[in-house]
């Protein structure tokens, strides 16, 4: 009796997963030596989809300035340059797969630059509180649930650190309230904030804002993105009574909001 069609199919793509699970690994840590030593603004774009990260060649330009998009590489390089020779360390609030976490760490590294970089996030999506932003309208309702964004895990950036040796990165899971606290004591030169929810941006710059260096800057990944109008009312009331002013950054037509401790 033959084997039905359908059960060699089934047979095939088993194997090929399998297959694509024990070289994928072997292909990333090939790649991550053999670019370890050359300027991340040289790595070709396949390396961003080999290792899951953004970088600066394979950002793909708008064609006019847009605030939508996720975190642009180059944005975010060149704001940690601003900062270079500011006090502190590097933090980034909504790390999810770590896609922008680690190429900064990896640029960082390169540069010679002595900061660790602190990544928080729950890695178990949205905290219940993100249902508020229902009330401030926006688009895609569907995404403000909570557990949305859940597809990930700490493991997962961690093994990203792992494969490129970045000994300057360091991730706290947990929702804010409970991870944040533990660095009172902490100065900072750049944060950058892309956790999309107003009750997490308000959390944050309570926190950030006072631990944040003269010159430091402060960076955000909604402002003025169409699904998230409470990333706007978040900072906007919070800077409300406080002389920082927001400027916009706009490389690559990625335009991204921050502002500069006075």
């Amino acid at each position: 009796m033959g084997v039905p069609e359908n059960s060699e199919r089934t047979t095939f793509s088993g194997a090929a997963q399998a297959a694509r699970r024990f070289v994928r690994p072997l292909v990333r840590r090939a790649t991550a030596a053999m670019f370890a030593r050359r300027p991340l603004s040289s790595w070709p774009p396949i390396l961003g989809r080999i290792h899951e990260i953004t970088i600066p060649r394979g950002i793909v330009p708008h064609s006019t300035p847009q605030p939508i998009g996720s975190a642009n590489i180059n944005n975010l390089i060149s704001l940690i340059e601003k900062t270079r020779e500011v006090a502190g360390d590097i933090a980034e609030c909504g790390v999810y797969r770590g896609k922008s976490l680690i190429p900064m760490a990896i640029y960082v590294k390169q540069q010679g630059i002595n900061k660790k970089l602190y990544g928080f996030d729950s890695f178990e999506g949205f905290a219940p509180s993100v249902v508020e932003d229902l009330r401030f309208g926006g688009t895609n309702d569907e995404w403000k649930a909570p557990g949305h964004m859940n597809d990930t895990s700490r493991e997962r950036v961690a093994s990203k650190a792992e494969v490129f040796g970045l000994s300057n990165v360091t991730l706290l899971e947990g929702y804010f309230d409970s991870t944040l606290p533990a660095f009172s004591n902490a100065t900072f030169s750049f944060v950058h904030l892309d956790c999309d929810a107003y009750e997490a941006y308000r959390e944050c710059l309570a926190f950030f804002y006072p631990r944040l260096s003269t010159g430091g800057i402060v960076s955000f990944d909604e402002y003025n993105d169409p699904p998230w109008p409470g990333c706007n009312k978040a900072v906007d009331e919070f800077l409300s009574d406080k002389p920082e002013k927001l400027q916009v950054i706009a490389l690559d037509n990625y335009e991204k909001y921050y502002f500069i401790k006075q």
